[in-house]
């Protein structure tokens, strides 16, 4: 009884070594790999929903709050001025509305944009400050 328990856990053991080194072949001929591979347009778009919002950014915001949002100290029209960070607290607290009306009319040191930006540029922004600058869902 013992050997036929020793013969079977051996046969077993040999059964786990032969299937754990097997590499899987697809059983499927067709090519699902393809589509996978190319990335689909909505997934596209995402990825690069933000690219004009990044090149305003570059143009319009950059010299002031910086290249990482964070503000500090800027110089506009020979005038040292404190410009906040877009990723405080403060900023993350303010809605999406007043953010744009900042944006569009300007508040304190900061210049209205609403004769450079058209609004779906200015709402683009609010979009891209929240989703990518405060990285908020």
């Amino acid at each position: 009884m013992k050997l036929i328990l020793l013969a079977l856990s051996c046969v077993a053991f040999m059964l786990v070594g032969i299937a754990c080194t097997e590499t899987a072949s697809p059983t499927s001929t067709s090519t699902p790999r393809a589509a996978a591979a190319s990335p689909s347009p909505a997934a596209t778009a995402s990825a690069d929903e933000f690219a004009h919002a990044r090149e305003i950014y570059a143009k319009n915001c950059e010299a002031c709050h910086g290249p990482n949002a964070e503000g500090g100290l800027a110089k506009v029209n020979n005038k040292q001025i404190k410009v906040p960070s877009l990723k405080a607290e403060h900023a993350i607290k303010h809605p999406d509305e007043k953010l744009t009306k900042m944006i569009t009319n300007g508040e304190e040191e900061m210049p209205s944009f609403k004769n450079k930006l058209t609004q779906d540029e200015i709402n683009l922004m609010v979009r891209y400050i929240r989703k990518v600058v405060q990285a908020k869902g």
